[in-house]
């Protein structure tokens, strides 16, 4: 029966050419698929160190020197005081939360502020942005006495098995969290418990025979060096909208013919992705804190030694994560995280881990600009005067860096970044 297809298939150029090469793999060969030795996994609650809850305070957590950190989540909660409103409105972290440092012997290995945390979560499929929306993004109502907001800390360690930390065998390692200025809206009848923050850690442990490996390994050399990723936030460039009064419900943005918001690039590093995010930066009317979410960005440019390396504008931004398949992925599980903008110098893959596709390397670039064009559709009626609203342009870099960890001593540091 199947004869007369391999019959035909046997006369086929293409066919004999495709048999013939290299890459050909028959999957029915039987081999034996990599198995990774057992483990213990459990998940661990820190308390913390030092510090306390409070506006632009810092509260340091001491990690167990045990087994290899697999994920890392903070954990905190908002609770409800008396009878009043404890609605919360989307993207409430942004203004908790201003940055997070991982620190090596008390001195800082890398960051996530809370541009950051916008610009990961805005580069995930919709299957991962929705539990990252439901725990730590979207809004909460006023049903509720106590919400609990679960933040996840992806560092550039931990987006790849083989760099995950090995804080058993590394110098004692600590997490810094620095709240906002804003811990909550004026609006809001809701206040962190200090009790109730937390670190909640993913530990793998091997056997001694399986950790004996992994150090003979790893650091039969001075140093032990690793290709990771790290943030930089560019500093943000104002941009301003008027609109005339009685302007509800009307849209007000920039001209996309006209020129835009430009941040200038003083980063230089090798950079695999930039990140574009447009929020407002102040208070008004009845807007309390300026806890909004990010607006649509309506045009990108990106410029260098007089040279256009990057433009695109619309729909046409929806197409700018490129996969290997040679199409692209677009976020749209709620709360607006679509409006945040990615340049890749590479292919998006998928859980962000893998292959290192691309770079590029700032340095010898000459007065690199991002040039950007947003619009705001949440203008209210006033009768008193125009609106004048201003807005933060935030340029997030993703670079690559290469981390060591001495061997004598377990000290993690940054060893080269360009």
């Amino acid at each position: 029966m199947t004869s007369i297809i391999n019959s035909s298939n046997a006369n086929s150029a293409l066919i004999n050419t495709i048999n013939a090469s290299e890459s050909k793999h028959n999957p029915n060969i039987y081999s034996t698929k990599k198995i990774y030795p057992a483990a213990a996994t459990t998940y661990v609650t820190t308390s913390k160190s030092s510090g306390s809850v409070g506006a632009n305070q810092t509260m340091v957590f001491d990690l167990m020197k045990y087994g290899i950190a697999q994920q890392l989540l903070l954990v905190y909660s908002k609770s409800k005081t008396g009878n009043a409103d404890a609605t919360i409105s989307p993207y409430d972290f942004v203004d908790v939360i201003d940055r997070v440092e991982l620190l090596s012997s008390s001195k800082v290995i890398d960051t996530l502020t809370r541009f950051d945390l916008l610009a990961q979560f805005s580069d995930l499929d919709e299957s991962q942005f929705n539990i990252v929306n439901t725990s730590a993004v979207a809004a909460r109502t006023n049903a509720a006495s106590t919400h609990k907001f679960v933040i996840p800390l992806v560092f550039g360690f931990f987006k790849d098995i083989n760099t995950n930390l090995n804080l058993q065998f590394n110098e004692p390692m600590s997490v810094r969290v620095r709240w906002g200025a804003n811990l909550k809206q004026a609006s809001q009848a809701v206040d962190i418990a200090e009790t109730s923050v937390y670190l909640k850690l993913r530990y793998k442990a091997y056997n001694e025979s399986d950790f004996s490996e992994i150090l003979t390994e790893n650091y039969n050399e001075p140093e032990l060096n690793q290709m990771s990723t790290g943030f930089y936030d560019e500093n943000a460039s104002i941009g301003t909208i008027t609109a005339p009064a009685n302007s509800a419900g009307i849209t007000f943005g920039y001209d996309i013919t006209k020129p835009g918001v430009k941040v200038e690039l003083k980063n230089t590093d090798c950079v695999n992705n930039f990140y574009v995010i447009v929020r407002r930066n102040e208070s008004y009317g009845g807007e309390n804190i300026p806890n909004h979410q990010p607006k649509k960005i309506l045009r990108i440019r990106f410029t260098a030694s007089g040279q256009e390396i990057y433009d695109l504008s619309g729909e046409e931004l929806f197409y700018s994560k490129l996969c290997a398949n040679g199409f692209s992925i677009l976020t749209s599980g709620g709360s607006n995280i679509d409006n945040i903008c990615k340049i890749q110098t590479g292919l998006w893959e998928y859980s962000g881990g893998g292959t290192q596709s691309n770079t590029l390397s700032l340095r010898e670039l000459n007065n690199p600009i991002i040039e950007v064009w947003f619009e705001d559709s949440t203008f209210q009626a006033n009768q008193q005067a125009d609106q004048v609203r201003t807005y933060d342009v935030v340029v997030v870099e993703e670079a690559v860096k290469i981390y060591s960890t001495t061997s004598a001593t377990g000290r993690v540091q940054t060893s080269l970044s360009n």
